[in-house]
């Protein structure tokens, strides 16, 4: 499967500490540099750059050509533009992201999508993750988390 990311889902990952569930539930994921530079960048959580100084052997990285980046839209982040662009040329499985502009964008595009709560209701539906205490940690680290989106993805663990 070929899945292309964006910077949300691996930063708030990283953050939680739950970053080995990407390769255990999807194998490689492919970033362009802009999202390399979003994770790395000094507004980021030191853990996410740490993390990223020595990146996983799962974790690949290659730009999309000029001409696919120039065919999405402006209106999205340089980092989503360029997942969208290289999602494109790998012609992904699977795209990860966050902002409902970027998901809206990525449908358009035909894309299967999900972020950071799919992929948590992914390792709770396999059991290698404690729900309560994963949604905790994610309205501790600055997630947005709807009580209807709590109870939509989580409600059968809580």
């Amino acid at each position: 499967m070929v899945v292309v990311a964006d910077s949300s889902p691996l930063r708030y990952l990283i953050v939680l500490g739950k970053q080995d569930l990407l390769p255990e539930l999807l194998g490689e994921i492919w970033i362009p540099s802009a999202v390399l530079e979003e994770l790395s960048a000094s507004a980021a959580p030191a853990g996410v750059r740490a993390f990223l100084h020595s990146p996983p052997g799962w974790l690949k990285l290659r730009d999309p050509e000029k001409e696919t980046l120039e065919g999405i839209p402006i209106q999205l982040d340089r980092g989503e533009r360029a997942a969208l662009a290289l999602a494109r040329e790998l012609g992904a499985d699977l795209v990860l992201l966050d902002d409902a502009a970027a998901r809206a964008q990525a449908r358009s595009l035909g894309f299967r999508i999900t972020g950071t709560v799919g992929l948590l209701r992914l390792a709770a539906e396999r059991g290698i993750i404690n729900v309560p205490d994963t949604v905790e940690q994610l309205r501790q680290c600055g997630f947005y988390l709807s009580e209807s989106l709590i109870r939509a993805a989580f409600q059968e663990w809580l």
